[in-house]
């Protein structure tokens, strides 16, 4: 769900008053002693129909209640903004932990029990301000993928399955099994994400009591000064230009990458069908990256009847194994398991690609805390690091411009408080 953050701002005031609305969602008794809802989810093909398994297990475990299906193609965030603030809202939305503060408004408060969860940050995911307005319903942890026979080709030491290797470690072995030049280089590792390389370098964009933004410390400069250096033509990994309009794992397979940092739980279909004597799934470097929870939220506009039908079923998909167990297959998978009962169906999946390393991601997430304006406040400063970065498109020094860029995030933080 990232890059949708801008249109949830965009529409945070109609949201607002989308959130008082007392119109029915659209679920509606039948008459019948049977209660519909609807249910507004995201997804390409095979996720849909994932997601449609789910509901067909849940109305044959409770044939009370038949959930509508609304599958939104393109556009997820700007739909369904639309679809609250013209009072059609869904009964129930899926919505991503990173989203969940623009769209808190319009749900209703909901009863998590965080120790149903074996990760703490999942049972942390649907809160807002100290408020749950959402069910976490699936983890899309992140991993890294790597061609041992490039490891072995260039004498470097395959990172471990289970324990991360240090951020300088990464560095150190990308330089190794970088070779060639022009269009037969090969490179150590695939395009660094800044955010997710801050996280592994131990920074953070807030400190732990949100009241101070911290992206311009020496952290947060070292993995923005990483990101920078790997793409210099001496550098590890393809510039931006390059990279741009590639499939990063199609150069995994064909040798021209050697690791790929930021492997989703979206990619185990494929990476299950290689030779799993040739590559390998592995923890992310340093502190890993940060982690998507995708929850449902109930709609605020919800009749009583309709919310009674929502909580039972977002209680199905949350934490009934016979849920769970549907997340991921050979074909497609939307996460993993947030429920620890469901863990070794979807470790069987690929048992030789070592999909435990997602599930160590999962535990181990780095929580961050709650912000108000989140959204605002970290685009504006992606916008700028961008603009005046070689992480972008700019020239200037990450050790100039992120103290910069971090007061005046702070000045943003502080007109929240």
């Amino acid at each position: 769900m990232q890059g949708k953050a801008f249109a949830a701002v965009a529409a945070a005031s109609f949201l607002a008053l989308a959130a008082c609305s007392s119109e029915p969602s659209g679920g509606t008794g039948t008459g019948t002693g049977t209660t519909t809802i609807t249910y507004a989810f995201w997804g390409n093909n095979d996720e849909s129909a994932t997601i449609k398994s789910m509901i067909a297990a849940f109305e044959k475990a409770n044939p009370g209640i038949k959930v509508e299906a609304n599958w939104i193609q393109s556009d997820y965030e700007q739909k369904l903004q639309t679809s609250i603030a013209g009072g059609d809202a869904p009964t129930v939305a899926q919505i991503s932990n990173t989203s969940l503060p623009s769209f808190a408004n319009a749900f209703t408060p909901v009863q998590v029990d965080p120790s149903v969860y074996y990760s703490a940050a999942v049972g942390k995911a649907g809160n807002v301000g100290g408020t749950d307005y959402a069910v976490p319903f699936v983890a899309k942890s992140k991993v890294m993928a790597v061609d041992k026979a490039a490891f072995d080709s260039a004498g470097v030491a395959v990172p471990s399955g289970s324990t991360p290797i240090s951020t300088q470690d990464f560095v150190s072995a990308a330089k190794r099994l970088t070779s060639g030049s022009g269009a037969k280089k090969v490179y150590g590792s695939a395009p660094l994400w800044y955010d997710g390389w801050l996280i592994a370098e131990g920074g953070s964009y807030y400190s732990p009591d949100a009241q101070n933004c911290t992206m311009g410390n020496a952290d947060g400069i070292r993995a923005a000064q990483t990101v920078v250096d790997s793409t210099k033509p001496d550098g590890f990994a393809p510039n931006p230009t390059d990279a741009q309009g590639q499939d990063m794992f199609q150069w995994l397979t064909d040798g021209k990458v050697a690791m790929l940092p930021d492997f989703g739980p979206w990619n185990i279909a494929k990476i299950a069908a290689l030779d799993t004597s040739k590559f390998l799934i592995v923890p992310m470097p340093g502190k890993g990256e940060p982690m998507e929870v995708d929850s449902l939220g109930i709609s605020k506009s919800a009749t009583e009847a309709e919310r009674t039908a929502a909580t039972t079923f977002t209680k199905f998909m949350s934490t009934s194994p016979d849920a769970q167990n549907l997340l991921a297959t050979t074909t497609s998978a939307l996460g993993v398991p947030v429920i620890q009962g469901s863990l070794d169906t979807f470790k069987a999946i690929a048992p030789k690609v070592n999909l435990q390393a997602f599930v160590d991601a999962v535990t181990n997430a780095v929580t961050t805390p709650y912000v108000k304006d989140k959204v605002k406040i970290e685009s504006t400063f992606s916008t700028d690091l961008n603009s005046r970065t070689a992480i972008g498109s700019g020239k200037e020094d990450p050790a100039v411009v992120l103290p910069e860029l971090q007061a005046q995030c702070q000045k943003m933080l502080d007109a929240t408080k």
